[in-house]
C-alpha cells in the first residue's frame, strides 16, 4: 500500500504509514466521507466499500472525470439557479516552478507521470475545501472557490486549500528529488473578486466571465511568487487577515497594471478559526441590546445546576450575535462551578464525521497540538481511570475516533454499525459521568453545518439528558431543522435584530472619539436592519473606504458615500445562504429583488405567471426569515428583512436578465394600476430606466419630477429631471416632442424655485423652441411665460422685454393670459429695472386686469405681486385680504415657491397690522414646508422674516438666531445664477444690524450695515434693490445718529431721498422712518420747531399705517423731543400714548413667553419709565 502523502510502500492492510504516520482512509465514492482503512461499509451512508470499481484514467479536459461525486451532485442539482449569475469568488492559480527546465531534462513520459501524481494531490486538496478546478494548464491548475456554488468563506477555503497543497507536496517533492534529482516546487497566486457563471454543462464544464482583474491578477501573482510560496492580493487579504499569518511584500509592479499592487505572502493559518475568535483577538466592541437573552441563558444554567438536564437552541441568522451571546454569558458565570466543553461545525467540514465531538474530546482530555500518540493515549487512559474505572471499555472507540491505533481485538472484530454504537455509548458515558462530578456545559456552534453522524449522536445524547447535570447549548441558523422541539427540557432562544437604539449605540461604540452624525447613523441602520455583524462590517467598510471622515470631533459622511459597496464578507454570507435554497425559492427571491426591497404580491404574480405556488414559495421564504409580510391591506405586500439581502439577490443576476425583469415590472404596473398611475411614477421611471426603455423612462421621470415639485420636494424633483435629461440627450429619437417640452418646462420651474434663475432661463428657452415648432397657442404662452419669469429673476431685462412683447399679440383677447403678461411687466419694472414711472403705470394696469381674471392660471403670480405692492405702499390689510384666502389653495395645488412667497408676504403684512403672534405662526408653517421642499429662496425669506417678527416684539436674541439661520442656509449657494439669494443676504444682514442696534452693540450693527451698503452697487445685487437699499440707508442714518455724528446721519438720509422710491412709490413705512429720522436729526442740531413739524408729520402717517411698532417708536421720538424742550407734560402724554400702543399690542399676545418677553424688554421698560416720569 503506497502512502499518498510520502509515497512510502507499506504492507497491505496497514492503517497508518510506517514512514510518516499518515492515517490511511477510504473516501466513500457516494457521499465523500473519509472512512477508516478496513471499513467494509461507509459509516456515513452505508455504501459497500468492498465493491471495487475500475477507475477510468482521469481526463483532465473533462471535469466530470475528476470532480468528486458529492461535489458534482451539489453543482448539478443547483445549476439551474446558478447559471447566469454573478458570484464573488477567490481564484487560485498554481503552477510548477521551473517547469520548462524540468521538461528539457526529463523524458515526456516521466513528465507526464510526475504531473499526473501532482494533479491528483492538487485535486484532493482543492476538492477537500469544495473548490472547483476550472482548468488544467499543463504545468498547473486554475481553481475557483465560491463558484459555481457560493461560499460565504470562499477566501478562507482558498487559503486553506493553498496551504494544504504546499503541505501535501512536501513528501512528494522529496520523492521527485530522490528519483529524478529535480527540485519540484509549486507557486500559487490568489485573488478575490466577481465572476459571471455563464453556463454549466452535464459534464460539469463551466463557462464563466471574469469581472475586472479577478482572474488576471491571480495569474500574475502566481507567476511572481517564489517557488514553494503563496502570494495573495489585497482583496483576498482583507477577507482573511484575521485567520492567517502573512508577510507584507508592499506594492509590487504587476504586468498589465499601471499602478503597483499590494501583495502579501501567505505563511500559515493562525490560531483563529471563527469570526468571534477574530473579534476577541482584535478587541470586542461593546455588547448591547441582549439583556433578555442573557437572562434566559442564566435561567437555563440555574436549572441544570439543580440536576435537570437542559437543551437550549440559540437561533438566529448569520451575524446576529449567537457566539457573542455565548461568550458574554460564560463571562457572567463562575468558571470553577462547571466544566465547559465546546465543539464547532466547520463550513467545509460537512463530510468529516464526528467533527464537533473531536473538538469536545480533545478539550476534555486536554490534548495539545504536537502531542505524540503515546502521550495522547496516556492522557486518555489516566483521565478515564480517575473518573471511573468502569469507563475502560470506552477507551477503544474513543481512541479510534481520534485516529489513534487501537489494539483491542474484541473491538476490532466489530462491524461498522456496531463500532458506531459503541462510539455513541462511549461519548454518552464519559459526558454523563463527568457531569456527576461537576456540572457540564456542552456547546456546539454552527449546527447548520453539522455532519450527519454528529447529528445522529446529538439526537442520541439529547434522549439521555433529562436527569443529567448537562446544559447543552446549540447554536444554529433559522434554516436548520431538528426533532428536539417536543422535549420538555428543550427551549428555543431566538435572537432578533438589535433595536434602532441598540444599533445606534453599537455604531457609536465602533466610531470612538467623536459624535456620529445622524446621516451616518441612519444610513447604517437602514441598510443593516439591526444585524450586529452587518453593522460592524458596514461601518468599518465605510470608514476604511473614506466614506466616513472625522471633522471637528464628529464623524460625517464624505462625498464618497454615494458609491456605497456591500462589504464582501456580508455579500459572501448572503450569497452562500441563497445558494442553499431550492431553485424555485431562489428564483422567486431574485425576481422580487428587482422590484425593490418592498414588493407587491400582484406585481410579482404578474411577472412570474404563478399564483398558488408563488404563495407557497413566499411562505417558505418568510419561514426562513428572508422576507416578511409588510401589509395585507389595501393589498398584500412583502419586504426583505435586510436591505442588503435584496441588494445581493439583485446583484447576483446578470445585467441582461435584470433588464428583462425591469421591463416586465414596468408593464405590470401600467396594467395593474392603470387607474392610479400617478402613485407609481417614480417606480415606473426607475424600472423603465433600468430596462433601457428610454421613451417611457423619460416620460415617467418627468412626471415623477413634476410630482415631487408639487409635493414640495425640489431636490428629488431635480434628481428626476436631471436623469431624464441625461437619457434624452443620448436617446432623443425615442422621446416624443411633448415629453421633451414637459421636461424643459418643468425643470425650469424647479430651478427657478431653487433660486437658480440663469439655469432656469436656459431650460425655458429650450421649452420655448419646442413649443414654437410643435405646440399650439396655449403651450406657447405657457413656455414664454416661464421664459419671461426666469429672465426677470436672472436680470436679463432685454430678454424679459423681448419675450413679453412677443406674448402680447397672443394674449390681447384673453384676459386670463393677459394677466400673466401684465403681472410680469409690473414685476420686471418694480423688482428689477427700478423704472419708477413704468412701475406705477403697470401697477394701475395690473389692478385693473387682476379683478377681471380670477380663474387665470397666472392668478397666483399676479396676486403675489399685487399684494406685495399693497404691502410696500403700507396697505397691509389689503395685502393680507388678497393673499390669506389663497394660501390653503396654493399649499394644496401650486408649486412650492408660489405658496411660500405668498406666505412670506402675507405673514409680514399680518405682522405689520400688529398681529405678530399670528404672523409668527404663519411664517413658521411656511418655513416648515419650505425646509421639507428643499427650497432655498422663499424658505430663507421665511426664516429671516421670523427674525423680523421677533425683533418687532423686542426678542432680539431670538431674532438674531433666526436671522443667522437664514444667512447660513444660503451661504453655500451664493454665486452666479443665484442672484435672488443676494437679496436675502442683504435683507438678513440689515435685520442683524438692526437687532444689534437695538441691543446697543453699535459696532456690530455698523459692520452689517456697511457691508450691505458696499454690496449695493455690485451687479449681482440687483434684485429688489429698490426695496432693501432704502432700508439700509435708513439704518445707517439711525446708527450714525446714535453714534453722535449728525452730519453723517443726514448724508445717508439725503441719499435716501435722492434714491426716489421711498417717496415716489411710496414706501409709507419707510416714509415714517425717514421723516422721524429727519426730525431727530433736526432735534440733535437744536432746530426744535422744524423737528417737531417733521415728527408730527411722521406721527400722522404712522397712525394711518396702523403698525404698532412704527407708531409707538414715533410717539416716543416726539416725547423725547418735547422732553428735550422741557415740555414735560406734553412729553409724558406722548410717552403714555406710546405705552398705550405697546399694551394694546401685548394684549393680542396669548403666548405667555412672547408677551412677557416683550413687556420686560429693555426698550419697553425704558418707555414705561419715561411715561412714569422717572
Amino acid at each position: 500500500m503506497i502512502c499518498p502523502k510520502c509515497q512510502f510502500e507499506n504492507r497491505e492492510g496497514a492503517k497508518f504509514c510506517g514512514e510518516c504516520g499518515h492515517k490511511f482512509e477510504i473516501t466513500c465514492p457516494e457521499c465523500g466521507t473519509k472512512n477508516r482503512a478496513g471499513n467494509k461499509f461507509c459509516d456515513e451512508c452505508g455504501h459497500d466499500l468492498r465493491k471495487t470499481k475500475v477507475t477510468p484514467p482521469i481526463n483532465y479536459s473533462e471535469p466530470e472525470s475528476y470532480t468528486p461525486k458529492f461535489l458534482a451532485d451539489k453543482i448539478l442539482t443547483t445549476r439551474s439557479s446558478i447559471e447566469g449569475e454573478r458570484k464573488l469568488v477567490t481564484v487560485l492559480f498554481a503552477d510548477v516552478a521551473n517547469y520548462t527546465a524540468m521538461s528539457d531534462k526529463l523524458d515526456p513520459e516521466e513528465i507526464h507521470e510526475i504531473m499526473d501524481e501532482c494533479f491528483k494531490i492538487l485535486m484532493d486538496e482543492i476538492h477537500k475545501y469544495e473548490g472547483t478546478i476550472n482548468q488544467f494548464t499543463g504545468d498547473g491548475v486554475m481553481a475557483l472557490f465560491g463558484a459555481p456554488v457560493a461560499h460565504e468563506d470562499h477566501a478562507q477555503r482558498a487559503c486553506y486549500g493553498a496551504l494544504s497543497i504546499q503541505r501535501a507536496l512536501e513528501n512528494y517533492k522529496e520523492k521527485i528529488k530522490r528519483n529524478y534529482n529535480i527540485d519540484f516546487k509549486m507557486r500559487i497566486g490568489l485573488n478575490s473578486g466577481p465572476v459571471v457563471v455563464a453556463s454549466i454543462g452535464d459534464d460539469l464544464r463551466m463557462d464563466y466571465t471574469a469581472v475586472g482583474d479577478t482572474t488576471n491578477l491571480a495569474s500574475r501573482l502566481e507567476s511572481m511568487a517564489s517557488p514553494g510560496t503563496i502570494l495573495v492580493s489585497q482583496d483576498t487579504f482583507r477577507l482573511v487577515r484575521d485567520f492567517f499569518e502573512f508577510e507584507t511584500l508592499g506594492p509590487v509592479q504587476v504586468k498589465g497594471k499601471k499602478e503597483p499592487q499590494e501583495a502579501l505572502e501567505l505563511l500559515k493559518a493562525s490560531d483563529v478559526e471563527t469570526r468571534i475568535g477574530a473579534a476577541v483577538a482584535k478587541g470586542l466592541t461593546r455588547f448591547v441590546g441582549r439583556k433578555n437573552s442573557m437572562a434566559a441563558l442564566k435561567e437555563a444554567y440555574d436549572g441544570f445546576l439543580s440536576g435537570s438536564g437542559q437543551v437550549v437552541g440559540v437561533v438566529g441568522e448569520a451575524g446576529v450575535g449567537k457566539s457573542r451571546l455565548l461568550l458574554e454569558s460564560r463571562s457572567q458565570l463562575l468558571q470553577s462551578e462547571y466544566i465547559y466543553l465546546e465543539g464547532r461545525c466547520l463550513h467545509f467540514g460537512g463530510a468529516m464525521s464526528y467533527l464537533p465531538f473531536l473538538n469536545v474530546l480533545r478539550r476534555y482530555f486536554e490534548i495539545e497540538d504536537g502531542d505524540r500518540e503515546f502521550e495522547i493515549k496516556k492522557k486518555m487512559a489516566e483521565k478515564l481511570a480517575a473518573l471511573d474505572r468502569k469507563l475502560a471499555s470506552a477507551l477503544p472507540p474513543l481512541m479510534e475516533l481520534l485516529s489513534l491505533k487501537v489494539e483491542d481485538e474484541d473491538f476490532l472484530k466489530l462491524g461498522p454499525q456496531q463500532r458506531k454504537e459503541k462510539t455513541f455509548e462511549a461519548i454518552r458515558d464519559v459526558l454523563i459521568r463527568a457531569s456527576q462530578e461537576r456540572p457540564l456545559v456542552l456547546a456546539v456552534e454552527d449546527m447548520h453545518w453539522i455532519d450527519k453522524t454528529s447529528e445522529e449522536l446529538l439526537d442520541y445524547l439529547i434522549g439521555w439528558l433529562a436527569s443529567a447535570r448537562i446544559l447543552l447549548i446549540l447554536l444554529y441558523r433559522p434554516e436548520y431543522t431538528h426533532q428536539w422541539g417536543s422535549k420538555s427540557y428543550y427551549r428555543k432562544l431566538g435572537l432578533n435584530q438589535l433595536t434602532a437604539q441598540s444599533s445606534a449605540e453599537l455604531v457609536q461604540a465602533i466610531l470612538e472619539g467623536g459624535e456620529v452624525s445622524p446621516e451616518i447613523r441612519d444610513l447604517i441602520l437602514n441598510r443593516t436592519s439591526g444585524n450586529p455583524l452587518y453593522v460592524e462590517e458596514l461601518t468599518h467598510s465605510l470608514l476604511e473606504g473614506g466614506s466616513i471622515q472625522k471633522k471637528d470631533h464628529q464623524f460625517v459622511l464624505s462625498d464618497k458615500a454615494s458609491a456605497l459597496q456591500i462589504p464582501d464578507t456580508i455579500q459572501g454570507i448572503i450569497a452562500a445562504r441563497m445558494d442553499r435554497l431550492e431553485d424555485n425559492l431562489k428564483r422567486t427571491m431574485q425576481i422580487a429583488s428587482v422590484i425593490g426591497r418592498d414588493f407587491a404580491f400582484r406585481i410579482l404574480q404578474t411577472i412570474t405567471g404563478l399564483r398558488e405556488e408563488l404563495k407557497a414559495y413566499l411562505l417558505n421564504l418568510q419561514g426562513l426569515e428572508f422576507i416578511y409580510e409588510k401589509s395585507l391591506f389595501p393589498e398584500l405586500e412583502y419586504i426583505f428583512k435586510h436591505a442588503l439581502t435584496q441588494e445581493v439577490a439583485y446583484s447576483s443576476l446578470l445585467a441582461k436578465r435584470r433588464k428583462e425583469i425591469h421591463e416586465k415590472i414596468g408593464k405590470a404596473i401600467e396594467e395593474i394600476y392603470a387607474e392610479k398611475l400617478e402613485e407609481f411614477y417614480e417606480m415606473l421611471a426607475y424600472h423603465f430606466d433600468k430596462a433601457e426603455v428610454w421613451g417611457s423612462a423619460v416620460e415617467y421621470g418627468v412626471k415623477a419630477g413634476a410630482k415631487a415639485h408639487h409635493a414640495y420636494n425640489l431636490q428629488v424633483a431635480m434628481a428626476h429631471f436631471t436623469r431624464a435629461k441625461e437619457i434624452m440627450e443620448q436617446h432623443e429619437p425615442e422621446v416624443s416632442w411633448r415629453v421633451r417640452y414637459n421636461l424643459f418646462f418643468e425643470m425650469s420651474g424647479s430651478l427657478l424655485d431653487l433660486g437658480q434663475p440663469h439655469y432656469a432661463l436656459r431650460e425655458s428657452k429650450a421649452a420655448v423652441d419646442i413649443a414654437h415648432r410643435e405646440g399650439a397657442g396655449d403651450v406657447r404662452v405657457q413656455a414664454m411665460f416661464s421664459q419671461a419669469q426666469a429672465a426677470m429673476f436672472a436680470n436679463e431685462t432685454d430678454q424679459l422685454e423681448t419675450t413679453l412683447k412677443k406674448m402680447e399679440p397672443l394674449v390681447t383677447d384673453n384676459p386670463d393670459n393677459l394677466l400673466g403678461v401684465v403681472a410680469l411687466q409690473f414685476a420686471g419694472f418694480f423688482i428689477v429695472s427700478l423704472d419708477l414711472p413704468m412701475t406705477l403705470s403697470k401697477e394701475k394696469e395690473l389692478n385693473d386686469v387682476f379683478h377681471r381674471a380670477p380663474n387665470s392660471p397666472f392668478y397666483a403670480v399676479a396676486a403675489k405681486y399685487t399684494g406685495l405692492a399693497h404691502r410696500w405702499r403700507g396697505n397691509f390689510k389689503k395685502c393680507s385680504e388678497i393673499l390669506e384666502p389663497l394660501l390653503p389653495k396654493l399649499r394644496a395645488s401650486a408649486l412650492p415657491v408660489s405658496y411660500l412667497d405668498c406666505s412670506v408676504f402675507c405673514g409680514l403684512a399680518v405682522g405689520e397690522e400688529g398681529l405678530y403672534q399670528k404672523a409668527i405662526r404663519m411664517l413658521q408653517e411656511g418655513r416648515k414646508f419650505g425646509i421639507k421642499a428643499g427650497e432655498r429662496y422663499a424658505t430663507a425669506k421665511l426664516t429671516n422674516s421670523l427674525g423680523w417678527a421677533y425683533h418687532e416684539l423686542c426678542h432680539f436674541g431670538k431674532a438674531i438666531e433666526y436671522n443667522n439661520l437664514a444667512l447660513a442656509s444660503i451661504q453655500g449657494f451664493l454665486g452666479p445664477g443665484t442672484s435672488n439669494l443676494f437679496e436675502i443676504e442683504s435683507q438678513t444682514q440689515i435685520n442683524l444690524g438692526e437687532n444689534y442696534l437695538m441691543s446697543g452693540d453699535l459696532q456690530k450693527a455698523r459692520k452689517y450695515f456697511e457691508l450691505v451698503y458696499e454690496n449695493a452697487n455690485k451687479p449681482e445685487y440687483y434684485f429688489v434693490r429698490s426695496r432693501w437699499k432704502p432700508r439700509c440707508l435708513l439704518s445707517l442714518s439711525e446708527l450714525w445718529l446714535q453714534m453722535g455724528d449728525t452730519d453723517k446721519s443726514e448724508s445717508f438720509l439725503t441719499e435716501l431721498f435722492e434714491h426716489g422710491w421711498t417717496d415716489g412709490f411710496p414706501y409709507k413705512k419707510y416714509q415714517v422712518r425717514s421723516w422721524r429720522l429727519r426730525g431727530q436729526i433736526l432735534s440733535a442740531k437744536g432746530r426744535f420747531e422744524e423737528a417737531e413739524t417733521e415728527l408730527h408729520r411722521a406721527l400722522s402717517l404712522a397712525k394711518e399705517l396702523g403698525n404698532p411698532t412704527v407708531l409707538w417708536n414715533t410717539h416716543q421720538a416726539l416725547g423725547n423731543l418735547l422732553l428735550k424742550q422741557d415740555k414735560r407734560e406734553d412729553a409724558r402724554r406722548a410717552f403714555q400714548a406710546a405705552v398705550k400702543v405697546v399694551k394694546g399690542l401685548a394684549e393680542d399676545l396669548t403666548d405667555v413667553e412672547l408677551r412677557e418677553g416683550y413687556l420686560k424688554s429693555e426698550p419697553v421698560q425704558k418707555l414705561v419709565s419715561l411715561a412714569q416720569g422717572s
